[in-house]
């Protein structure tokens, strides 16, 4: 049993697109040019009917009696393919431009070179009897058979219907005759049109099934292509602790800057940076377990005071990220802390900056 159960992924399908697997019904193209063609002759080609007709008519009289010269003959030509010519173009650009329609609409703007050239494989006679007798094969010979039945069935009810019409058409004048018979014509071709329209519409989504059939994926395949398109986890986590490491290692180059360590006091370490040059304090390092360890570790090491204060230390580690100033609500309670430290270090009295900043 196939394990390929899944639906194709976008990308998949992007892939198959441009190997030149799109859905595609010749079906289509055909039932779409045969209505069109009805359509067009009944319209810009009535003008045409009646000039043909005319013409035979012409012909047909003045065949007995003309002069059957190279020079006649020409003239008769000329004449005729004037008359005819403007409303052959109309009806040969709508059925050019339909076919375009109608292949841009399944198949959009592809254009694709993988599927160009020899293939050699194709020479293979084994390879030959498998396509023969595959199962693709049997549906298109089934798909043949149908098409032919229906067409045959509507051409052979129409005419059954109309029978009586087609026997008097002998005891008619010739151009009544040709118009009654033109317009049996495009009747018939309307419906026959209309029936391999519908057709066409089952054979296109047979296609479509048949090739989202064809593109099924395995869960594994869908696990690969997502590694292919996004990166190898176990190396993106490779990458990433990388990053981590030397992002930690520039922000343990900047501890020994720092004015005072707040702390929590085992879990959270944050290295606070401040000069009365400074419009507010600044983190500069944060970090929580192994990394606050080192934090206050380094910070003894080079004999920078550190604090301890649990609610600040915990709203400054939320809130506020490396290399940002501390936000204005934190202000009162960092002045009460740089304050301490000022008179640790001897100070009687805070620096002004760090009274205004209380103030705040």
């Amino acid at each position: 049993m196939s394990d390929k159960t899944e639906a194709p992924t976008p990308r998949k399908l992007h892939d198959a697109r441009e190997e030149g697997q799109v859905v595609r019904s010749v079906e289509l193209n055909t039932a779409a040019l045969m209505l069109v063609s009805v359509l067009l002759l009944r319209g810009p080609g009535s003008q045409l009917i009646q000039v043909i007709t005319g013409q035979m008519e012409s012909y047909l009289i003045a065949f007995p009696k003309a002069e059957l010269t190279e020079a006649w003959l020409r003239q008769s030509m000329i004449e005729t393919v004037l008359q005819i010519a403007p409303n052959l173009g109309i009806i040969l650009v709508g059925l050019l431009l339909t076919g375009v329609v109608v292949t841009l609409a399944q198949t959009g703007f592809l254009w694709s070179t993988k599927r160009v050239g020899f293939d050699f494989k194709r020479l293979n006679p084994i390879t030959g009897m498998k396509r023969v007798f595959s199962s693709h094969a049997l549906v298109e010979l089934l798909k043949a058979l149908l098409k032919l039945f229906f067409v045959v069935w509507t051409a052979y009810t129409y005419l059954r219907d109309n029978y009586p019409t087609l026997i008097i058409l002998n005891q008619m004048d010739l151009r009544s005759a040709v118009l009654r018979f033109v317009n049996m014509a495009f009747d018939l071709a309307f419906r026959v049109g209309a029936m391999y329209l519908i057709l066409a519409i089952v054979d296109y989504a047979y296609q479509r099934w048949d090739m989202m059939r064809n593109l099924r994926m395995s869960k594994q395949d869908i696990k690969d292509e997502y590694k292919r398109s996004e990166g190898d986890p176990t190396l993106k986590n490779r990458i990433r602790s990388q990053q981590r490491r030397m992002s930690r290692g520039h922000m343990m180059a900047n501890v020994p800057k720092a004015t005072v360590i707040v702390t929590n006091p085992t879990h959270l370490a944050l290295a606070i940076e401040y000069s009365a040059d400074m419009a507010a304090p600044r983190l500069l390092a944060k970090g929580a377990h192994k990394v606050a360890q080192r934090i206050v570790a380094l910070a003894r090491e080079k004999n920078i005071p550190i604090v301890q204060n649990i609610p600040l230390a915990h709203a400054i580690y939320n809130t506020v990220e490396v290399d940002q100033e501390i936000t204005p609500n934190l202000y009162m309670a960092m002045a009460e802390v740089l304050a301490y430290v000022y008179r640790m270090r001897g100070n009687a009295h805070p620096q002004p900056a760090v009274q205004s900043m209380a103030k705040v």
